[in-house]
C-alpha cells in the first residue's frame, strides 16, 4: 500500500508532466488518480497553475457510498466529478487526466473526431479518437456530472477501451493503469 505522500508526489508529478508536455495552458487541466483500497481520490485542487502545482495543491477525497468528501483543506477541482465517473466505468485504470492540449481543442471544440491516418495514431487508437456524446438536461448545478456522463455512456457504446476521449465542446480526457502510460495516452 503506497503512503499518502508518495501518491501526493505521483499525482503531482503528473500533473506538472501535464504543463512540461504541453498538453494544457495556464491552469486549465488536471490528473487524479484513484486508490481503489483506501478509497481515497486525489486530485489537484481548483484554480492551482498547473506548470507551477506542489504536493501542497492535491485535494484528498475520502470516498464513502459514491460520495466524495475532502479530507484536506484544498478545494477539489470542479472537474473532480468527471475524473471519478470515469474510474467507476473503468475499474482497471488508476490515473485520469484532463488536459487543454492546443490541437485537441480546437478538435474537441469543433466536435470533430479524427480518422486513424497513421501508425502512431493506431499505437492508440484502433479507430477514430472518440468524441463525448451531447450534453442533454444540463444546468450550472449538474455541468461536470453531465459531462461525466456523456464520456462514460461514450465508453459503454464502444467496441474497446480506448484510452482517451475528446470532450465534445470543450478538451481531452485520457486515462491509464499508471501515470506514464495515462501521459503517454
Amino acid at each position: 500500500m503506497k503512503s499518502d505522500k508518495k501518491i501526493i508526489k505521483n499525482v503531482m508529478l503528473l500533473n506538472k508532466n501535464i504543463y512540461r508536455n504541453n498538453l494544457t495552458i495556464l491552469n486549465f487541466g488536471n490528473a487524479s488518480y484513484l486508490d481503489r483500497i483506501n478509497h481515497k481520490l486525489y486530485i489537484k485542487g481548483t484554480g492551482f497553475n498547473t506548470e507551477d502545482v506542489n504536493e501542497n495543491n492535491i485535494s484528498v477525497l475520502k470516498i464513502k457510498n459514491n460520495v466524495l468528501k475532502p479530507i484536506n483543506k484544498i478545494k477539489p477541482s470542479v472537474d473532480t466529478i468527471i475524473h471519478y465517473s470515469i474510474y467507476r466505468a473503468l475499474p482497471k485504470i488508476n490515473f485520469v487526466a484532463h488536459t487543454h492540449s492546443t490541437f485537441a481543442t480546437v478538435l474537441a471544440q469543433l466536435n470533430l473526431e479524427p480518422e486513424c491516418s497513421g501508425t502512431t495514431h493506431a499505437d492508440f487508437f484502433y479507430k477514430n479518437i472518440p468524441l463525448s456524446l451531447k450534453l442533454k438536461n444540463f444546468n450550472n448545478n449538474n455541468y461536470e456530472k453531465e459531462i461525466g456522463n456523456s464520456i462514460t455512456n461514450r465508453i459503454k457504446k464502444e467496441k474497446y477501451t480506448p484510452p482517451g476521449m475528446l470532450i465534445r465542446s470543450h478538451g481531452l480526457i485520457a486515462w491509464g493503469k499508471t501515470a506514464k502510460e495515462t501521459l503517454d495516452n
